[in-house]
């Protein structure tokens, strides 16, 4: 069964129910990426930021811990012109590990020492990158668009 709405706040959904699945999950893209960037690297530090902790859920790691005892995993990804976050936890978890989930684009912490460690996974993360071709490629087209060339 599928159901899609647009919420008050104007937000997309779209929800897919198969009731014998033994997993439940989560997407959510946020219209803003690399290409839009102010400074280098905000979406993608954003993107591994919001996942340490929320004014609900101060714990660092609740939501991994969480996912994890109950079968789960997360990701996400910055690409040019979007940023995706996703979860998948089993069936019967899944309503605490979406409220955690939300937490993070309510009230993320953004703690200063937490945020100053993800600058520098994703600086680390950059630097590995910096030798592979398409990435180099990939940097100069940032760069122009952001230039307006």
């Amino acid at each position: 069964v599928y159901y899609q709405c647009v919420l008050n706040n104007g937000i997309s959904v779209t929800i897919v129910q198969d009731k014998t699945s033994e997993k439940s999950s989560c997407a959510l893209s946020v219209r803003t990426g690399a290409m839009h960037d102010p400074l280098p690297g905000i979406a993608h530090i954003t993107e591994h930021a919001v996942f340490l902790g929320s004014e609900k859920y101060p714990v660092e790691n609740a939501y991994k811990n969480y996912l994890n005892q109950h079968g789960g995993g997360s990701n996400a990804s910055t690409s040019m012109d979007q940023t995706t976050y996703k979860f998948y936890v089993n069936a019967d978890a899944f309503d605490p590990a979406l409220d955690i989930f939300s937490q993070f684009f309510k009230c993320p912490l953004f703690q200063t020492e937490t945020m100053c460690r993800e600058v520098m996974a994703v600086d680390a993360e950059d630097s590995k990158n910096r030798i592979i071709d398409a990435r180099r490629l990939l940097q100069v087209h940032i760069q122009n668009f952001q230039l307006g060339i």
